[in-house]
């Protein structure tokens, strides 16, 4: 059976942005030699300004909470991030400008080194309860808010407190069945 690992908050570390503008909430990441292949980490925006500069990276930023922001970059697109779970995908090299609605938000970051791996996002916001195939190398679960619970395969099924982050290590193809209020599923695959 694949390897199954909770972690909680207490485990999540807080570091400094590289713009200086904020911090960022670490959750988890796979380093390798001085960079990481992938990072998932939450941050709470305060004010207007642009991003920081993370080239060779894929983005995902979902909206966690707060009245939502503007994403735009210098090739006039734009996203608009209004409703919780609302999600925008760019590349970290893009020149991102943020602009808060009304007031500070809470968002969710996955960051994926493209040359290393590639990431599938899912999210409970259209519909609490998916059957997601689990073909890749990693499954992580993020429990946002309320309730939550996984089950693989033919397991029971198992809750997941809030702002706790389950890490399924693949061994083999599996499937997961995600229900609840609001919660983020990620599948990495290895390149």
């Amino acid at each position: 059976m694949s390897h199954i690992k909770i972690h909680t908050p207490n485990d999540f570390l807080t570091m400094p942005w590289r713009n200086g503008l904020g911090s960022t909430i670490e959750l988890l990441k796979h380093q390798q030699d001085d960079c990481f292949v992938w990072r998932l980490s939450m941050a709470d925006v305060t004010q207007d300004g642009a991003f920081s500069d993370f080239s060779g990276y894929d983005r995902c930023l979902i909206l966690l909470s707060g009245d939502g922001m503007t994403l735009s970059d210098d090739q006039g697109q734009s996203w608009q991030l209004q409703q919780t779970l609302d999600v925008a995908h760019f590349k970290g090299e893009d020149h991102i400008d943020a602009r808060l609605h009304d007031g500070a938000i809470r968002d969710f970051n996955l960051m994926t080194q493209r040359q290393s791996c590639r990431a599938t996002v899912f999210t409970s916001q259209l519909l609490n309860q998916q059957q997601i195939d689990l073909e890749g190398d990693l499954f992580l679960l993020f429990n946002v808010a309320g309730e939550a619970s996984y089950k693989i395969d033919n397991n029971q099924q198992k809750a997941l407190a809030t702002q706790h982050l389950m890490q399924l290590d693949l061994g083999s193809p599996s499937r997961c069945c995600c229900s609840g209020d609001a919660w983020v599923g990620i599948l990495i695959t290895y390149l």
